[in-house]
């Protein structure tokens, strides 16, 4: 299946509120039939739902298609310090499983793949598969892990305010980068993910304590255990990406044991930015042959799915 382009004046998806673990968060709805899939997409870090605006539309043909704004990201609310970090994250995700009473297709990206793969362990019978974006689903390396002990005196603070929508798409930019990502993505992305202010000026969605979390380490987890994982599993690597080399993806890739490791051409490490089509028919093609097979009850064959 190929998609060959992706516009960015897609119907835009409805906006919810919902109240779990005393704190209101947001989600969009992207519509499509519940009856057959629910798909739940997270986000990554300093991110929102919008960075799957251009790949969730697509996936509508499996399913109804989910996203949810992380506690402190986007539109959903802030928390005090020690209420960030994986632990909250996680604990958000599995409420709104819960809420809606059916087992999902949980995929995330980046920090959400990270949330995905906890769920994963601690609740495999809530889901039906996995989809496991750029994300190593083990502990960073050494050498990341040093980097965030560099980085975590400059982290939290007050939230910037900039003084006009000029400002705010000067100053926008991914990170990590480098990226591949048009120039109309980008400054779509930027406008959705800034709001102005009462005071007039204007402001990222979302709340920079969120990256000062190991500060306090209430917020952490024990590490997942991956080789638990027996659900249908995607894993697709940005072939540029700096976050997950290709060694520890054909690591994850062995841990999981029936997993299905894929690359996305021409990405970096924000793959739905960086190469919507790609990203999108690579979670068609392995959705869709999972669903054939339960709807039949046959086996999935190797020419169903692209493997690389």
């Amino acid at each position: 299946m190929a998609f060959e382009s992706v516009s960015i004046q897609q119907t835009p998806p409805t906006d919810h509120f919902i109240t779990l673990n005393g704190l209101r968060l947001h989600y969009v709805d992207w519509g499509g039939d519940a009856a057959r899939d629910t798909l739940l997409l997270l986000h990554g870090g300093a991110a929102n739902t919008h960075w799957w605006d251009y790949v969730a539309p697509h996936l509508t043909e499996l399913g109804r298609v989910l996203a949810l704004d992380f506690r402190g990201h986007g539109r959903s609310q802030w928390t005090s310090l020690e209420h960030y970090g994986p632990r909250g994250y996680v604990e958000d995700t599995e409420a709104l499983i819960d809420q809606l009473g059916t087992r999902v297709i949980l995929g995330g990206h980046s920090m959400g793949a990270m949330v995905a793969v906890w769920v994963a362990t601690r609740r495999p019978e809530w889901l039906k598969m996995l989809l496991v974006l750029d994300s190593p689903g083990t502990p960073p390396s050494l050498w990341r892990r040093l980097q965030w002990n560099w980085r975590r005196r400059a982290q939290g603070g007050t939230r910037p305010e900039m003084a006009s929508r000029d400002e705010v798409l000067r100053r926008f930019h991914l990170v990590p980068g480098p990226s591949t990502v048009s120039r109309e993505i980008l400054t779509d992305l930027a406008l959705k993910s800034s709001e102005q202010l009462p005071n007039g000026r204007w402001a990222f969605r979302f709340d920079p304590q969120t990256r000062a979390w190991r500060r306090v380490g209430a917020g952490r987890l024990p590490y997942p255990k991956v080789r638990s994982i027996h659900l249908p599993t995607l894993i697709l690597r940005g072939a540029q990406s700096t976050i997950l080399s290709p060694r520890r993806a054909r690591l994850l890739h062995r841990r999981i044991a029936g997993s299905v490791l894929q690359e996305i051409p021409n990405a970096y490490h924000h793959i739905t930015l960086d190469n919507p089509p790609a990203t999108t028919a690579a979670i068609v093609d392995f959705v869709r042959a999972r669903q054939a097979a339960e709807e039949t009850g046959g086996q999935i064959q190797a020419s169903q799915v692209r493997v690389r």
